[in-house]
């Protein structure tokens, strides 16, 4: 039987009512795309829109995006909970997503708060605002509020582990061993590939980090991310019983 068939020895026990399950994944997509939504009304828009590749140069983004399909297909398999074919999609999703969300909380989040120059370029204008930050410092390009960064950086692979954990089974062979490796390398190259081309075209990359790095260092990064994509997805795999 494969990993993301819907059956009786593969189906997780239902922690939430079947109302409280559609619940949980509407409102799950329902942040996300609030935060989403909410950086139109900011300056990023107008800095980031304009150029080649727009958002999809930011991995949040790509990340994000996934999250939020893997949601609104656990939202239609809860109303249909008989197509099969949809639970296969979003655990297939989901196979990718997780580890992509963890690989973002892992380098954002230490960045943010110890080396936020490295995550943002500098903001030649200093701006106020009046809510809270997950940056303190005030000289960033682009600071938004706290809410909308928790929203985007910390909402989506807080609530793939819930779905995982909860209401999903975990993953068996193939797709946890050469399902999941295949999909880190594609993605890892591809994504390595499409910023390293995109940054010839802009004159910059889409995060001061890699901007300061070397090519080689570059593709140690790439390297060391996709490593570390597929190395917490297999943990996370073993970990979910």
């Amino acid at each position: 039987m494969s990993t993301v068939d819907v059956g009786k020895k593969n189906s997780a026990p239902r922690v939430l009512p079947h109302y409280g399950n559609l619940l949980f994944h509407i409102s799950s997509v329902g942040v996300m795309l609030k935060g989403f939504m909410a950086l139109q009304d900011m300056s990023i828009s107008k800095a980031v829109e304009p150029q080649f590749g727009g958002f999809l140069l930011y991995l949040t983004i790509i990340g994000l995006f996934g999250s939020g399909m893997v949601m609104i297909f656990s939202s239609i398999s809860d109303l249909l909970p008989s197509v099969s074919f949809v639970r296969r999609l979003k655990r297939s999703i989901l196979l990718f997503a997780m580890p992509v969300e963890i690989v973002i909380s892992s380098i954002y989040w230490p960045l943010v708060l110890f080396r936020p120059e490295l995550m943002f370029p500098p903001n030649p204008v200093i701006s106020i605002t009046p809510e809270p930050s997950s940056s303190p410092n005030t000289d960033l390009l682009f600071r938004i509020p706290l809410w909308m960064d928790l929203s985007m950086h910390a909402v989506p692979g807080i609530v793939l582990l819930l779905d995982f954990f909860l209401l999903e089974p975990k993953y068996r062979q193939p797709a946890s061993t050469r399902g999941a490796a295949l999909l880190a390398i594609i993605f890892g190259t591809t994504y390595s590939l499409w910023i390293e081309y995109a940054s010839n075209i802009n004159g910059r990359f889409p995060y001061p980090f890699l901007t300061v790095m070397t090519l080689s260092q570059r593709v140690m990064m790439y390297v060391i991310s996709t490593g570390l994509a597929l190395g917490a997805f297999r943990f996370l795999n073993w970990l979910h019983r």
